[in-house]
């Protein structure tokens, strides 16, 4: 049984090659990990220490600061620095530098109070709010990072690392249209860091556009052509979009620069295998002979050796693979089949139950348990399994014709025909009714021809089906509003902030809703938010001076 490449195990094989989070220079030295010296002794050198012994004043100690930063104690450095701050209160820098300095020694809880003492005392500079941001992801609070990578980004809309760190957030919580909004502004001239490139193509892919995806990181590589996470990607993404040439290409290049990189090579070798490339079966046996412990490598050379029917080969890889990582479930399920050829129906039997217990979904693992135990005499349960295993087929049947459907409802709305696209969307739907997004499609769709009681229900299904739906409860939010329900309407836009946070459409409309309930505040706080997701956002700056004019006090 071979496991061919799909966008659900795409998505998942990607977390390996992801950018590891940016690190933030500022101020005069580099954030580190927390300095293994926290408990040694800070001692300066003779000449500061005299100097600080002489006059304990707020430069000497910055500069007896400055030194253990540099020899990266910083512990002794956040207690200089500390000492400074005392002697000069109303110094932002002297507060940022100890702030960051217990940051860099990993004391994130005590590095708050000082870093936000600097943020008020400079509102400018955007440096505390940087070490803030990166403080509480660190701690995994990244609701508070968030707002504090917005806050650097009010100061200085570049920030590459504020840019690089919320979008790599956003995609942390599958929010990828926070982070396409982010980083794919039109007319924009900024030129993307290499994790944005990377960030952008997966938020892309993560919504199924992969021209987007595609363009995206094809950008990033050739402003980056050394990025092999940028390469991993784009590869997987021109597999996914049916280009496997395209695919091989970008992988070769990167070989070509990293000949070493193991990650690219399997990477490499299991594009080769799972397009059937002849060059799979030049390649499995060499990267088997230099990582012959590797699992991946082990099994795809198994399934390689599957095809040429060389079963016992085959049977071992797939053992050793199993016994390296055997939480893998396809390579449980291909030894069960393998174990099956070779007679071993008890050893087919367990490896296939263990797949199918991990979350192996195919229906042809159904298939062959089926089969092992209709031959161990097991007859009721092989019947139970194959009705099983014709469900699976059944319903993948189904979602492939929907697929179908849906994108020829895509061609149609695109064309300007909705009366057609609710038409193939209602086909899909036909096929397969519990997917959200159809039920979704079909509302826009209803909405162009004006059906607004189908538009309604289809929107009410697809939140059924998905209750985290932030376009389709902003959409009823907007009906409810036309209807004059305007406490329904304040209910939708919330819950679609609140699934989508960076959602600003829907931020302004919940501004304008509140405003028509008279919560002035609220309206003010709402429309805030809007602001600090796009600031140069023209409807959200339209409403604040309407705001303004309508009700100019608190």
């Amino acid at each position: 049984m071979n496991a061919p490449l799909n966008p659900a195990q795409a998505m998942s094989q990607r977390a390996g090659a992801r950018f590891a989070r940016t690190r933030i220079a500022v101020g005069i030295f580099l954030l580190v990990a927390a300095s293994p010296l926290a408990q040694a002794v800070c001692t300066a050198s003779p000449e500061l220490s005299a100097r600080l012994k002489a006059q304990p004043s707020s430069e000497n100690y910055a500069a007896v600061g400055n030194w253990f930063a540099d020899k990266k104690q910083f512990d002794c450095a956040a207690g200089a620095f500390a000492s400074a701050f005392q002697r000069q209160s109303n110094s932002a820098s002297l507060a940022y530098l100890w702030g960051l300095s217990l940051y860099s020694a990993g004391h994130d809880d005590q590095a708050v109070a000082p870093l936000n003492q600097a943020k008020h005392l400079d509102p400018s500079d955007i440096r505390p709010h940087l070490v803030l941001a990166a403080a509480m992801d660190r701690q995994k609070k990244t609701a508070e990072a968030e707002t504090e990578w917005r806050a650097a980004l009010a100061i200085d809309p570049d920030s590459a690392t504020a840019l690089d760190s919320l979008s790599q957030d956003f995609l942390d919580r599958k929010d990828y249209a926070a982070a396409i909004a982010l980083l794919d502004r039109p007319g924009s001239s900024r030129l993307r860091t290499p994790q944005q490139c990377f960030n952008l193509g997966v938020a892309y892919a993560g919504t199924a556009q992969l021209d987007a995806a595609a363009k995206a990181l094809r950008e990033g590589l050739n402003n980056n052509p050394d990025s092999l996470p940028i390469a991993g990607e784009l590869a997987l993404v021109l597999m996914l979009h049916g280009r496997d040439q395209e695919a091989f290409a970008v992988l070769e290049l990167a070989l070509e620069k990293h000949p070493g990189d193991q990650a690219t090579q399997i990477l490499y070798l299991r594009t080769l295998v799972s397009s059937h490339a002849g060059k799979a079966a030049e390649l499995g046996p060499k990267l088997l002979i230099a990582y012959p412990n590797e699992w991946e490598v082990l099994y795809l050379n198994a399934q390689l050796e599957s095809r040429e029917a060389d079963f016992a080969a085959a049977r071992a890889h797939l053992e050793h693979s199993v016994a390296v990582n055997p939480g893998y479930y396809p390579s449980h399920a291909e030894l069960g089949s393998i174990l099956a050829k070779l007679g071993d129906l008890a050893g087919a039997r367990s490896h296939l139950e263990k797949a199918i217990a991990l979350g192996d979904s195919d229906p042809e693992a159904e298939y062959d348990l089926a089969k092992v135990l209709q031959k161990l005499g097991e007859t009721a349960l092989a019947q139970e399994k194959m009705r099983l295993y014709q469900q699976l087929k059944q319903a993948r049947t189904d979602k492939v014709q929907a697929a179908g459907k849906a994108e020829e409802g895509d061609q149609a709305m695109a064309a300007g025909d909705p009366a057609q696209a609710a038409s193939l969307y209602r086909e899909a739907l036909h096929a397969d009714p519990d997917e959200p997004l159809l039920s979704y499609k079909l509302s826009r769709a209803l909405d162009k021809l004006k059906d607004i009681a189908g538009e309604r229900a289809a929107l009410e299904r697809a939140i059924q089906l998905k209750p985290n739906l932030a376009e389709a409860e902003n959409q009823l939010g907007y009906l409810a509003a036309r209807d004059g329900d305007a406490a329904q309407a304040e209910s939708y836009f919330r819950a679609a902030v609140g699934a989508s946070p960076s959602y600003v459409a829907a931020w302004i409309n919940l501004a304008a809703t509140l405003a028509d309930e008279g919560k002035w505040q609220d309206s003010r706080q709402a429309l805030g938010h809007a602001l600090e997701v796009d600031p140069d956002n023209a409807a959200a700056r339209k409403l604040s001076q309407a705001l303004a004019e309508a009700h100019p006090g608190p």
